[in-house]
């Protein structure tokens, strides 16, 4: 007997997805002392941006050419770049206000890699505002760093 033509489409194609659904392997899971390192220096970037000290609140990226910063006006490259943008964007204490982020989800890419979601809030007497970033860590020298920003 001959199945018809769309019954075996469906079952090859039943099949490949559950050999290829068995051979993935799912998120790895944010160990709670990955997530404690990643809170921490986050934690370090607000106090550092609340003192106004923009080259520590920067020593949590890394200090390279290969430091990626997506904001509105597109992508910038490397730390030197990134920190002028901030002074040009943030010159007195009253245009950087006091920061404070919320980490909406932490996930572990790799045993030296993390994934961050957030949201940022600079409240301030020129006016509050606020926005979400993404950013890649990962671990350099021993040190987790930012290696990838994206902030809107």
């Amino acid at each position: 007997m001959k199945r018809p033509e769309h019954l075996v489409c469906l079952s090859a194609l039943w099949l490949l997805l559950l050999v290829g659904s068995s051979s993935c392997t799912p998120p790895l899971r944010a160990s709670g002392q990955g997530k404690e390192a990643i809170g921490a220096v986050m934690l370090e970037q607000s106090e550092a941006w609340n003192r106004g000290d923009l080259e520590a609140y920067m020593a949590s990226y890394w200090h390279s050419d290969s430091l990626v910063f997506i904001g509105k006006n597109g992508p910038t490259y490397g730390w030197e770049k990134t920190l002028q943008n901030y002074r040009r964007s943030y010159p007195t204490p009253e245009a950087m206000g006091t920061l404070t982020f919320t980490l909406l989800k932490t996930d572990r890419l790799s045993k030296d890699a993390f994934f961050v979601v957030g949201k940022w809030h600079l409240r301030r007497a020129i006016g509050d505002v606020q926005g979400h970033f993404s950013l890649v860590f990962r671990k350099i020298a021993g040190k987790w760093k930012i290696v990838a920003d994206h902030s809107s």
